[in-house]
């Protein structure tokens, strides 16, 4: 057993429910349920349909990717591969377990599971890519109340256009670090740089991933006005993505208990009260579970087995 990760995941652990314990004890059990109660429930069923199509819309994207690579797969399979990746992160220990569950799928017994997870890779970068963008020309154009910390703003600014220039630039850097192509060889990725490739499918993944980005921002705005909170829907821009940025740092479990206390920070700056702010976090927790436990029946009732063993597969590739 490896005590260091143990470790590691146990003060995850700690921290996520250390969070979660200080945000419950900070409102009324019976204020927060009345959040709940009064809660307008068809906008939590359109945010709920909404966030159901912004994943199909991904699991597009994730087919250009894959298609690039060389796999085969129709759509409705890989649909199902996401939905399942997506109940499998509900119950992993782990922010990539269901990225990993989707690889496992998606390269079966035959194909890499490296070139697999190499096109999840670059979904879930381009998805960040458009994340960070969003929230740097909210902040920019955003004409409400003079509330994010200015050194926030002009760190969210640098990191865009440090991100930008990397991928722009990609090529001349790989050409400046030769071992990274070596490297790259070595685990059957030799033709990494293949995205780089193909700009027009590339350009349309990066335009996809803006919509679905959008969309869930659309999602949670939804939730807001089920909870009459009454703040501008430009505000929804900067929290949303900032929360989501926030939640992928690797000191919680799933990002629980930083999401919800970030949310509950950032609208409280615009005077929504602690217990609204809770309830928008844990709402719009329920949507995103009440969508994954599709991909659990999907698992159930399909034949979608994740071959932990494998035959010797060989690496083929289209250009």
């Amino acid at each position: 057993m490896n005590w260091k990760k143990v470790g590691k995941l146990l003060l995850k652990i700690t921290f996520s429910l250390g969070i979660l314990v200080y945000l419950f004890s900070q409102v009324s059990l019976v204020s927060l349920w009345k959040s709940f109660y009064e809660a307008e429930r068809s906008y939590i069923f359109l945010a709920l349909i909404l966030y159901i199509i912004g994943q199909m819309l991904s699991t597009y994207k994730w087919e250009l990717l894959v298609t690039i690579l060389g796999f085969k797969r129709a759509f409705r399979r890989l649909l199902a591969y996401y939905f399942i990746g997506m109940f499998f992160n509900l119950f992993l220990l782990g922010s990539i377990g269901g990225d990993v569950g989707r690889a496992y799928l998606l390269a079966g017994r035959n194909e890499s599971r490296m070139r697999a997870g190499y096109s999840i890779l670059t979904e879930r970068f381009t998805g960040g890519l458009a994340l960070i963008t969003i929230v740097t020309i909210a902040l920019v154009c955003f004409l409400g109340k003079e509330v994010i910390p200015y050194w926030l703003k002009l760190g969210l600014i640098g990191g865009s256009a440090a991100v930008w220039a990397f991928v722009l630039n990609f090529p001349l850097i790989i050409k400046l670090f030769p071992w990274v192509t070596r490297w790259a060889q070595k685990i059957n990725l030799g033709d990494f740089t293949i995205y780089w490739s193909h700009p027009k499918e590339m350009i349309l993944v990066i335009v996809i991933s803006f919509i679905f980005q959008g969309l869930n921002v659309l999602v949670f705005t939804l939730i807001g006005m089920s909870l009459d909170l009454g703040i501008p829907i430009g505000y929804y821009f900067i929290v949303i993505p900032l929360v989501d940025l926030i939640s992928i740092l690797p000191i919680s479990v799933h990002g629980m208990g930083v999401r919800e206390g970030s949310y509950v920070y950032l609208l409280h700056l615009v005077g929504v009260e602690t217990s609204k702010g809770l309830a928008f976090g844990l709402l719009g927790l329920l949507v995103v579970v009440a969508s994954s436990l599709l991909g659990g029946l999907i698992y159930v009732l399909g034949d979608y087995p994740i071959h932990l063993r494998r035959q010797r597969w060989k690496l083929t590739t289209t250009t």
